[in-house]
């Protein structure tokens, strides 16, 4: 549309020649240059976002060609006048070849020209980046695999906001590709992208809004007042922030696990992953790596602890890694973490597949040899080990440890616990204590007569019949392992795993005062399988395995609670259902000897294996399964039926595909009908103002006659540059007699509004209906290739598609 039928005061300009399929106007080759600069450089600013996630700087130089690539490439096809459909494949061809000469040159014919095993090459290493970031934690390590889908997103980004600024001049909708690369390390780190990166983000959006304007990516002004680039640039500007502070919190899948944000066990994490909820992300992966391997003194697999949890105040739970003492040499016995008498035992550890700066040790040491001092510490709390970076793959290491053996009788003897500064922090409770957890620990233990005896009711309700081991119910209805917010949920439905069971013991026997912290770690290890040998639905947690070196899998992950007994120290229970694992002490009692309790307690048997939908795990005695449920009951019912035993080989789950392939055609369906939606918003706008009395009439009369030349241009017919609007109307209400009344009242209403006097007082004669005619008159009329150019109008209209 010329300026000339858009301003009142603007005398006519020359328009182009007239609009025909396959031509159009192009930009002078300065204002190319000036877009491509511009999507350049907004591209590059949002990149620093992605710097919260991807450790080192090996991704930065291939997404830096990637989008460079992409852009010379669009921008060489405008500057050689090309058609404009030519201009995203271009860019799309461009990023082929760099992915290829970057990460696939090995398979590709001479280095250059992709392969079938390019592709194959392209997936694997796209599956692989998919496992770092579902195994890891963020910030994930600088691999090629990542570095190769970090290229393609930024190439895939880059010709997104190329072709929506510049094909179809819409700054605006061009900062959505801002807003791609924002959120993802929003989502999948939360407070990652930081004030370097918001900033940077808006001063992009701000880019692109400026640079479209200032190089004539922009469609004509509107025909009613509209507001300045300034508020419009606040207005998108404050979108970048909103999508990035509250999406995190808003989106409960990114939070409770539907997208693992890491699944390691932590001590640094980030607000969106605990190591509560990481012990459960570590039960449910389906690739079982060895975390490490160990081998014992005695032959026989052990408990290992990793980290301690003591401070309940906040909405996810991390350790305390302040007070460290340097050189894990120096790690012996305190105060506040006794080691009772015990036989002694050394465990020589060697890390595999670990991630983490606390490292893993048997229960409890009392010396740690081959570490380097100056790049470890240990806590005197808890006696943990933690490093100032994760330790590399194969780091060794030797400890000497004492298994304390209390026995109930001394348990049941120990007096309170004294009220010393030592011990208050493992007595608080924050305010937001369900009130639920507060009953229960009165209602299950209040009456006993000791702390210990208090401990086993707690320790003997949580393991009875009343609670069912899932490890995915919590992540189905949203209660993952994390604050107090998910143990009110977790008493609620009863089902959930140690991430849940632990730590809702601890706050119990908080609230009875004893003092309590959780500890997570994992269980002995189950035998010398193979790395990636699956877990038997029929084998235990915590069954001894042969001698031998012992490897630790995710699955073997775990969490207890500790509570305090004076003259005894810290002393481990077992509430999670079905755990094999169960100290002596703890058993005494509460069991007899075939390990069922007089009430039937601790007849679940927990699984890490994820399934297809929440189930009950197996238990012990398959004669006693519970039947599959996709929503955890709180008692189960006796006419539960058996559940069969799943099978070994197991086909994989095929709804994430049907998802993905339904997601991805619901998006190629919204951006096919994405231009006729534009058109009909803006033709709606249009007419509305026509119609409106109230509006001033040169305004009335430009709103009809914008809608008159575009609705030409849809259906090739446009005004010529050199063309009047009289001379325009005449060739074609000749063409259309159907419409020639309709297009003299529209035209004659466009020339007063640019030539009458500016004092004269008059009213439009057109009204919406004749717009709506002169549509139905271009609509119908015949003549060869009518039909295509029909359709064409309706779902890719060149006013919005094309630039002239």
């Amino acid at each position: 549309m010329s300026a000339a039928v858009r301003a009142p005061s603007a005398a006519p300009v020359a328009a182009g020649p007239p609009e025909t399929p396959g031509t159009q106007v192009r930009r002078p080759v300065g204002a190319v240059l000036g877009l491509a600069g511009t999507v350049l450089a907004a591209v590059w600013l949002s990149l620093v976002a992605l710097t919260g996630v991807l450790d080192g700087t090996g991704w930065v130089p291939g997404t830096l060609l990637a989008a460079l690539a992409v852009v010379a490439a669009t921008a060489t096809s405008r500057v050689l006048r090309l058609p404009g459909a030519l201009a995203p494949l271009f860019g799309a061809g461009a990023l082929v070849l760099v992915l290829t000469v970057l990460f696939l040159r090995e398979p590709a014919l001479l280095g250059l020209v992709p392969t079938p095993g390019s592709l194959g090459l392209a997936a694997h290493l796209w599956r692989e980046a998919a496992g770092v970031a579902a195994e890891r934690p963020a910030p994930y390590p600088d691999t090629a695999a990542l570095a190769f889908v970090a290229a393609l997103v930024t190439g895939v980004v880059t010709l997104f906001v190329d072709t929506v600024l510049v094909a179809l001049r819409l700054p605006g909708l061009s900062a959505l590709g801002v807003l791609a690369l924002l959120v993802v390390p929003a989502l999948v780190l939360p407070e990652s992208v930081g004030a370097a990166g918001t900033a940077a983000a808006v001063l992009a959006a701000l880019v692109l809004l400026g640079g479209g304007r200032r190089f004539g990516a922009v469609r004509e002004p509107r025909t009613a007042a509209a507001p300045g680039s300034w508020p419009r640039a606040l207005v998108v500007g404050a979108g970048v922030l909103a999508v990035t502070l509250l999406v995190p919190g808003l989106v409960p899948g990114f939070v409770n696990g539907a997208f693992p944000q890491g699944s390691g066990l932590a001590g640094e994490r980030a607000s969106g992953v605990g190591p509560l909820r990481a012990v459960g992300q570590d039960l449910r992966s389906a690739e079982q790596l060895p975390r490490l391997e160990y081998t014992t003194s005695t032959g026989e697999p052990e408990l290992l602890r990793v980290l301690a949890l003591t401070d309940f105040s906040g909405t996810e739970w991390f350790p305390d890694s302040t007070g460290l003492e340097p050189g894990p040499g120096d790690l012996a016995p305190t105060p506040l973490q006794p080691v009772g008498d015990g036989p002694e035992r050394t465990t020589a550890v060697e890390l595999r597949d670990w991630s983490e700066r606390w490292l893993p040790l048997p229960w409890a040491p009392v010396g740690v040899t081959g570490l380097e001092d100056g790049d470890w510490a240990w806590s005197p709390r808890d006696l943990a080990v933690h490093g100032e970076r994760v330790p590399p793959e194969g780091t060794a290491y030797e400890v000497r440890s004492v298994a304390p053996e209390p026995t109930s009788a001394q348990l049941r003897e120990a007096p309170a616990a004294p009220e010393t500064p030592e011990l208050a922090p493992y007595l608080e409770l924050p305010e937001q204590t369900p009130a639920a957890l507060r009953d229960a620990a009165r209602e299950r233990a209040g009456d006993a007569p000791t702390a210990f005896d208090q401990a086993l009711a707690l320790q003997e309700w949580l393991r009875s019949d009343e609670f069912r081991y899932d490890v995915d119910a919590p992540l189905a209805q949203g209660y993952d392992a994390g604050g107090m917010g998910s143990l009110e949920e977790f008493l609620a439905v009863r089902a959930g795993y140690a991430g849940h069971f632990a730590p809702a013991m601890a706050v119990m026997a908080r609230e009875l005062g004893i003092p309590a912290r959780v500890a997570v770690g994992y269980l002995p290890a189950t035998g010398t399988d193979t790395a990636d040998a699956a877990p038997e639905a029929e084998e235990p947690f915590g069954d001894a395995a042969d001698p031998g070196a012992f490897p630790v899998l995710p699955r073997d992950a775990h969490a207890w609670p500790e509570l305090w007994f004076e003259g005894s120290g810290w002393v481990r229970f077992e509430p999670t259902p079905g755990t094999g694992d169960l100290p002596g002490y703890a058993a005494e009692g509460s069991q007899d000897g075939d390990g069922q309790s007089p009430e039937g307690e601790g007849t679940a048997e927990p699984t890490g294996e994820p399934t297809d939908a929440p189930t009950p795990a197996s238990t012990a005695d398959s004669s006693e399964t519970d039947a599959p449920s996709a929503e955890p009951t709180a008692v189960p019912t006796p006419e539960s039926t058996a559940a069969p035993a799943p099978e070994e080989d197991a086909e994989p789950a095929v709804w994430p595909v049907w998802l993905a392939g339904g997601l991805a055609a619901a998006l190629l369906a919204l951006l096919a009908a994405l231009p006729r939606l534009l058109r009909s918003r803006r033709r709606r706008r249009r007419l509305r103002v026509l119609g409106d009395e109230g509006t001033p009439a040169p305004q009335r009369a430009l709103a009809g006659w914008a809608e008159v030349e575009d609705l030409a241009v849809d259906h090739g017919v446009g005004r010529a540059a050199a063309e009047t609007p009289r001379a325009f109307v005449d060739r074609l209400g000749a063409a259309l007699p159907a419409a020639a009344a309709p297009l003299g009242r529209l035209g004659r209403d466009v020339e007063r509004a640019l030539y009458a006097p500016g004092t004269a007082a008059w009213s439009p004669e057109a009204a919406p209906a004749d717009v709506t005619a002169l549509r139905a008159a271009l609509a119908e009329r015949g003549g060869p290739g009518t039909g295509r150019a029909r359709w064409r109008a309706r779902w890719l209209p060149r006013s919005v598609t094309a630039r002239r």
